[in-house]
């Protein structure tokens, strides 16, 4: 990534109201946003992008976000790979996601400044 580029970041949940409103969010913090509703357009979209960053729900209508974590893994190491759910996670759940590649986990609600700060950190990290 070029110094000054925003960094590219792919939304993926079925809630387009959640996507939606992250993108808003993230935007006006200087990210690129893209979006995608189920695991198949996900994969697509980030076979094209490229993202740097990519933000998934757990539950998808076509797939898992596990799936696509274990996916997008195996295509990047360094691609940051974000969980978002909306339930409880048994320990054995977030371990799971852990090996297949994921990042952070964030339980909707979340605060949006904090995810915003965290996938920073997580960038800056990636640089060194």
């Amino acid at each position: 990534m070029h110094e000054g580029q925003q960094p590219k970041l792919l939304i993926i949940d079925d809630d387009a109201h959640l996507r939606e409103s992250l993108a808003e969010v993230l935007e006006l913090d200087g990210f690129e946003c893209h979006q995608a509703g189920t695991a198949e357009a996900a994969l697509a979209a980030a076979a094209k992008l490229l993202p740097q960053v990519v933000i998934m729900d757990i539950q998808l209508p076509d797939s898992s976000g596990f799936q696509i974590c274990q996916h997008l893994r195996k295509k990047s190491k360094s691609t940051i790979l974000i969980m978002m759910t909306g339930r409880f996670l048994s320990a054995e759940e977030k371990k799971q996601g852990f090996e297949l590649g994921a990042d952070e986990y964030f339980t909707k609600p979340f605060d949006l400044a904090e995810l915003s700060v965290r996938i920073r950190q997580l960038l800056s990290r990636s640089r060194v």
